[in-house]
C-alpha cells in the first residue's frame, strides 16, 4: 500500500505583509525540546550575567549605596526573565523586553550600559526576528522598538546634556568632535549596530529555517512523484503483459477453437476426418505454450539478457501466421515485395513484435468475428529525404458479426501500438464492398532501426 504523504503549500493570504522582506510562511513552533534548552540556556545566562554584575560591583561601578547595588542584582535578574519564553512568545517578549529593558534601567543608571544587560536583550530581538509567526507585525513591532529607543536617546540628551555627563566626563576638552556631539554620534552608531545586528541575525536563521522546509517539502513531493512513477511503471508493465497474454494467447485459443469444433462434427459423421483438426489442435497449444514461456522469459529478464530476434516474434514470423489461417479454412496471403521486407528486417526487435502482434490481433478478428473465406495482408515501407514510413494492412472478404462494435481489447490494443510507434491506425469496415480492414501506418528509420 502507498504511504500518503500530504504536503501543504504555500499560500499567499490577502492582508497586509512585508513580502518583499519575508515570503508568507509561518515558522513551525518549537519542539519541547528546544523549549526545555531555553530553560537551560536561561540558567547559563543568567549564572554568567550574576557573575558579571558582581565583578562590577567589586570594581565599585555601582557605587557603595547598598540600594544602588541591590537594583543593579534586580535589573539584571529581571532583563533575563524575557529569555524564558522568548522562542513561545517571540512578539510578546519583544514587547516585553523593551519595557523590562527601560523600567529596569531607571532602578540603575549603569545597568543598561553593561554588557549582560545588554547581551539579553540582544537575545530578545534576535528571538523575535527568528520565531515571529506574523512577519508584518513583526516588522511594525520593531519599526516601533527602534522609534521609541530613538525617542528614549533624544530625551537622555535634552535631559543630560549628553550620555556622557553619566561618567562625569562634561569637562573634558579635545578630540575631533564637542562632548554633545560625540555622544550623539557614538549612541546612535552603538544603537544602530546593536539593533541591527539582532535584526540581521534573527532574520538569518528565520530564512535558514524556511529553505529548510522548502527542502523538506521538495523532498516529500519527489517521494510522491517517485511512487508514482513506480505505480505507473508497474501499471504500463500489467497493461503490456495483458496486451501480450492476449495477442498471443487469443489468436491460439480462437484458433483451438475453431479446429475443435470441426473435429467435434467429424466425430460424429466421419471419425477418420477428424484426425486432422486434432492435430492441428495439438500443433496450436503446443506453439500458444511456447509463445507464453517466450513472453515470461522475456518478462523475467534484463534488456542486457534477451537474445534479440530469437527472445520474440518478429516480421519474418507473420509468414506462419498466415499460413495458420489453412488449418480455419480461410485462404491467407502475405504480400511484402524484397526490399520493403530488408528494411522491416533491420527494424528494432520491439518495433517488429508491435507489426506482429497488431498482424496477429487483425488475423484474430477475422477468424472469430468474420465469415470471411480469404484475408490479405500487405506490408509496405518507403523511405525519402523526408523520413520512412511503415504501412500494413489486413482486409478481408466477410461480413462482421452484429456482436462486434469496433470497441474490443483486440481494436483498442491494435490503436495503443499504433500510437506507442508514433503512428494512426484506420480500423472499420471497407467502403463498397464486404469484408474488414486494418491500415496502421507509422514513421520509422530505417538508418538507424529505429
Amino acid at each position: 500500500m502507498r504511504a500518503s504523504v500530504r504536503v501543504k503549500p504555500m499560500t499567499a493570504h490577502p492582508r497586509f505583509s512585508f513580502r518583499a522582506l519575508d515570503p508568507d510562511w509561518e515558522r513551525p513552533s518549537p519542539s519541547p525540546r528546544e523549549l526545555r534548552w531555553d530553560y537551560a540556556v536561561w540558567l547559563v545566562v543568567l549564572a554568567g550575567t550574576l557573575l558579571m554584575v558582581s565583578a562590577y560591583h567589586s570594581t565599585g561601578v555601582f557605587g557603595s549605596d547598598p540600594g544602588d547595588i541591590r537594583n543593579a542584582y534586580i535589573a539584571h535578574i529581571g532583563m533575563t526573565l524575557p529569555l524564558l519564553l522568548r522562542r513561545r512568545f517571540p512578539l510578546t517578549m519583544l514587547i516585553l523586553g523593551t519595557v523590562f529593558f527601560y523600567c529596569l534601567g531607571f532602578l540603575n543608571n549603569l545597568a543598561a550600559a553593561t554588557i549582560g544587560y545588554q547581551v539579553s536583550y540582544l537575545a530578545v530581538i534576535y528571538a523575535a526576528v527568528a520565531w515571529g509567526k506574523n512577519r508584518s507585525m513583526l516588522w511594525i513591532i520593531y519599526a516601533m522598538v527602534c522609534l521609541s529607543v530613538l525617542v528614549w536617546l533624544v530625551s537622555l540628551w535634552a535631559i543630560n546634556g549628553s550620555a556622557f555627563s553619566l561618567f562625569n566626563i562634561d569637562d573634558y576638552q579635545g578630540g575631533l568632535f564637542d562632548v554633545p556631539t560625540a555622544s550623539y554620534i557614538s549612541t546612535f552608531l552603538s544603537n544602530l549596530i546593536f539593533f541591527g545586528f539582532g535584526a540581521v541575525l534573527g532574520r538569518s536563521a528565520w530564512i535558514g529555517a524556511y529553505q529548510r522546509s522548502v527542502l523538506e517539502r521538495q523532498q516529500a513531493q519527489l517521494e510522491v512523484q517517485s511512487q508514482q512513477l513506480a505505480e505507473d511503471a508497474v501499471n504500463r508493465d500489467r497493461l503490456r503483459i495483458a496486451r501480450e497474454l492476449h495477442d498471443s494467447v487469443g489468436h491460439h485459443v480462437s484458433a483451438m477453437g475453431i479446429q475443435a469444433a470441426a473435429a467435434r462434427r467429424a466425430l460424429t459423421k466421419k471419425p477418420e476426418l477428424a484426425s486432422q483438426p486434432l492435430e492441428n489442435v495439438e500443433k496450436l497449444a503446443r506453439s500458444s505454450v511456447d509463445e507464453m514461456k517466450s513472453i515470461i522469459r522475456v518478462l523475467r529478464s534484463d534488456s542486457s539478457e534477451q537474445t534479440g530476434a530469437s527472445a520474440e516474434p518478429g516480421v519474418r514470423d507473420i509468414v506462419e501466421l498466415v499460413d495458420q489461417l489453412s488449418d480455419s479454412g480461410i485462404v491467407g496471403k502475405l504480400q511484402v515485395d524484397a526490399q520493403s521486407e530488408a528494411r522491416l528486417g533491420s527494424l528494432a526487435q520491439g518495433t517488429q513484435l508491435s507489426i506482429y502482434r497488431i498482424v496477429q490481433e487483425a488475423l484474430t478478428n477475422v477468424r472469430k468475428h468474420s465469415t470471411a473465406r480469404s484475408v490479405l495482408v500487405v506490408l509496405r515501407t518507403v523511405e525519402s529525404a523526408a523520413g520512412g514510413w511503415v504501412e500494413l494492412e489486413v482486409t478481408d472478404d466477410g461480413r462482421v458479426s452484429s456482436a462486434v462494435s469496433g470497441r474490443g481489447y483486440g481494436l483498442q490494443g491494435i490503436r495503443e501500438r499504433a500510437e506507442v510507434l508514433g503512428g494512426t491506425a484506420d480500423l472499420g469496415p471497407r467502403q463498397g464492398t464486404d469484408g474488414w480492414k486494418v491500415r496502421v501506418r507509422f514513421p520509422a528509420d530505417f538508418q538507424t532501426g529505429q
